[in-house]
């Protein structure tokens, strides 16, 4: 039986969304602890409040008590792989205006049709093109927590 959304969380996600002024919320779900050093102090320095996980049962269980506005997600990740997270996650309607990025060092075209297929928003190859990264950032992020990062 998968985990339910409770209403705690909901009531959480709205005060944490109040104290933050709408600071955007993104998790990093990544197995190499370098990697989701990297990407947590960069998404910091952009303004972002960052969550993480290293491994995919643990990346479930954030998402679903944090509720974040976008997932950085690897493709490959002990416990549970990105694809069935995704698809997990998108079986609650609070994630369907969340994006979900799929990220990988694997560049084949049938991984990110898979990517695409599970409900990944997209597919962002490592290592990272930060200007893509940036990119998707502002594509994906709700223009209303953009703004509020420059107030």
């Amino acid at each position: 039986m998968p985990l339910r959304v409770s209403e705690a969380a909901l009531l959480a996600h709205a005060v944490r969304r109040a104290a933050q002024r709408y600071r955007a919320t993104i998790l990093v779900a990544e197995d190499s602890d370098d990697s989701r050093e990297m990407l947590q102090i960069l998404l910091q320095s952009k303004g972002f409040s960052v969550l993480s996980a290293g491994d995919g049962l643990e990346a479930v269980d954030v998402a679903l008590h944090e509720l974040p506005d976008l997932i950085l997600i690897d493709l490959r990740l002990p416990g549970q792989d990105g694809l069935s997270v995704t698809r997990e996650l998108r079986l609650h309607p609070e994630f369907d205006s969340v994006a979900i990025i799929m990220i990988s060092g694997y560049d084949c075209p049938r991984y990110r049709q898979a990517a695409l297929n599970a409900g990944c928003n997209d597919y962002l190859m490592k290592p990272f093109d930060f200007g893509r990264l940036d990119q998707i950032l502002a594509e994906m992020i709700p223009a209303r927590f953009l703004h509020a990062r420059t107030a």
